[in-house]
């Protein structure tokens, strides 16, 4: 049996996708307009826009554990089992999505109708049902009522793509080199195509599936040739400063820099491109100035992620209502901040909670396979092989 591989610098840079799209979740909510008009509010906004990218990271890291993990246990055994991998993506990813689903068609009516508010659910639960929340707003033309609902677009893509690549992988076994241009290139072309449709080019399945194909590989790139790896290992700790000084431009300054339609069209595979470069620098590079597994702390949250993610809208309204209830004064910036602590705490233990006591029983239904690492999810300790583990 291969020994259990490990990646031990990528759990910490969930936390800090996660914390990224929590915070404009919060920031955004609710302020009067007095806080609106401060110079303050708008240079935070601006400042905290751009956490929706931690999404996209999301995307990119899971397509390169995937797609890395598959070709493992490809290395190991001959081939990769196919039923046992849809079975893990169950256990892990269904429970607790469809627990979301409930809350926000079953018992959030219930919720307010008591509290007098009236609510009426617009989304179609059928897409919900089926894992195709992100299509929902392009058919329908209306997003779920919901907040938890809405955020659940992104889980939904995920096990679209986890129903189709391992076969693509096995199709193009020979050639899959050529199967990453080609889907690189045709998701460029529907970008191109739906380049003036935002929603389109931020939620559809077409549009975000080069983010995971990049990701899927940087890990065919670093798995198979190790030329590559001590490629990336030979950085210079002056280039990688320079690399993240300029992902975090080009972050910042996306709405300024990546535009018109050809950069509009290219905007998702620039920043995977700097997220394939984080990735690979915290998996490789023997020059960082700094790793992830040495901030404890975010390592420890990181596998609490996926049930964070879920269910940070619910913690959301739960200290919006609590807040408004005991607070003084007017909804003024401390109003907000107060709120968006308060609400990081309830997320974190309502993630907490879910993952030991909830989450953690339909784990055990895994059970063993002939394989050297179990696929994770997006909530689970990162693993790749031990000789990869990071020098600090």
């Amino acid at each position: 049996m291969a020994s259990r591989p490990y990646f031990p610098n990528l759990d910490g840079l969930r936390t800090v996708a996660c914390l990224a799209v929590f915070l404009i979740h919060s920031f955004i909510n609710l302020p009067s307009p007095e806080v609106q008009s401060t110079a303050a509010y708008r240079y935070g906004l601006n400042a905290l826009s751009t956490g929706h990218v931690g999404v996209n990271f999301f995307f990119v890291l899971s397509g390169f554990l995937i797609t890395y993990l598959l070709l493992e246990e490809e290395k190991n055994w001959g081939r990769y089992d196919i039923p046992a991998f849809y079975r893990r993506r169950i256990v892990r990813i269904w429970p607790l999505y469809y627990a979301c689903v409930a809350f926000g068609f079953l018992v959030m009516p219930v919720l307010k109708a008591k509290m007098g508010q009236e609510w009426v659910e617009s989304a179609s639960p059928l897409y919900y049902l089926t894992f195709l929340a992100n299509m929902a707003l392009f058919h329908d033309g209306i997003d779920a009522a919901a907040f938890n609902l809405s955020v659940l677009w992104s889980v939904a893509i995920e096990e679209q793509f986890y129903l189709f690549w391992p076969l693509l992988l096995l199709l193009f076994r020979r050639a899959r080199p050529t199967l990453f241009i080609l889907l690189i290139a045709s998701s460029l072309a529907f970008r191109y195509l739906y380049r003036s449709d935002g929603d389109v080019l931020y939620q559809h399945t077409f549009s975000v599936l080069s983010d995971l194909v990049m990701g899927g590989g940087a890990a065919w790139l670093a798995f198979h040739r190790p030329s590559f790896r001590d490629w990336v290992g030979s950085w210079s700790r002056l280039t990688i400063v320079l690399g993240y000084v300029a992902g975090c431009i080009l972050i910042l300054g996306q709405e300024h820099l990546l535009t018109g339609p050809v950069l509009l069209t290219g905007r998702r595979v620039v920043l995977a491109l700097f997220f394939v470069f984080v990735i690979l620098e915290q998996n490789y590079a023997t020059q960082s100035f700094y790793k992830m597994s040495r901030n404890r702390l975010f390592t420890y949250w990181g596998t609490f992620t996926y049930g964070f993610y879920c269910l940070h809208p619910i913690g959301l309204q739960i200290a919006l209502i609590g807040v408004r209830r005991f607070w003084p004064g007017p909804e003024d910036l401390s109003f907000v901040l107060v709120y968006s602590a308060l609400a990081l705490l309830i997320s974190a233990a309502m993630a907490w909670v879910s993952y030991r006591y909830f989450e953690t029983p339909f784990l055990r239904l895994k059970g063993r396979s002939r394989t050297a690492a179990p696929i994770p999810s997006a909530a689970e300790p990162i693993l790749a092989p031990a000789s990869l583990g990071s020098k600090k």
